[in-house]
């Protein structure tokens, strides 16, 4: 009686351990597939995400006039007298050029400030137009973005003068670029100086080639 038993039990581990290791294959054998799987999974999201930020050494940057630059009447009324006042609004197109030779991004608001011959700021720095929505632009070499800029200037407190050229920081860098090209600006700064230039977010596409200042770019941190 006690031999079968122990035959009994012999039989049934023997059964357990033959179960446990046709498992172990089991597992052994889809491993590899699932890994291969997440691998695939996360090259897919790596090729997808994994477009850098454009370098600043790697960009073009150069500005166009926009289309509707001109001159606005606005009135500004005084105790027992009535004055007109003349505010110039000027838009631009500040244009992004890939010059690398691979694909970069470009994302959110660049930063911009006017500048005078010997690199000085003049006036307030833009502030943020949030009409348009910011987003992540891809630039394949040789493609542009740009980002609109708006100045508007007028006489009185701004004290508008002739700024030689803009200073750009391009999003997601810390090193400005002066590009020359000449625009009325407010030479006031300050808390209680006006907010006279206004950037919105990068978007995709450039100004028509006719639109190309004559001054292009200076290199990073050089003014021209």
């Amino acid at each position: 009686m006690r031999a079968s038993v122990r035959l009994g039990l012999r039989v049934a581990a023997i059964a357990a351990f033959a179960a446990t290791a046709a498992l172990a294959v089991t597992l052994t054998r889809s491993a590899p597939m699932n890994a291969a799987l997440t691998s695939a999974k996360h090259a897919v999201k790596a090729h997808v995400d994994g477009t850098p930020q454009c370098a600043g050494s790697g960009l073009r940057i150069w500005v166009g006039t926009a289309a509707g630059t001109g001159t606005a009447r606005a009135v500004t009324v005084a105790v027992g007298s009535r004055r007109s006042a003349a505010r110039v609004v000027t838009r631009y197109r500040l244009e992004f050029t890939n010059l690398s030779g691979a694909p970069c991004s470009l994302s959110g608001y660049p930063g911009v400030a006017a500048y005078r011959g010997d690199g000085a700021q003049v006036g307030n720095a833009a502030g943020r137009d949030t009409s348009v929505a910011a987003r992540r632009v891809v630039l394949a070499p040789g493609a542009s973005a740009h980002a609109a800029v708006v100045a508007s200037v007028s006489r009185g407190p701004c004290r508008p003068v002739v700024a030689t050229g803009l200073r750009v920081v391009p999003p997601g860098q810390s090193v400005a670029r002066y590009v020359r090209h000449a625009l009325p600006a407010c030479s006031a700064a300050g808390s209680r100086a006006p907010l006279y230039l206004r950037v919105r977010a990068v978007e995709p596409g450039a100004g028509a080639p006719s639109q190309l200042s004559s001054q292009h770019a200076a290199g990073a941190g050089d003014v021209s």
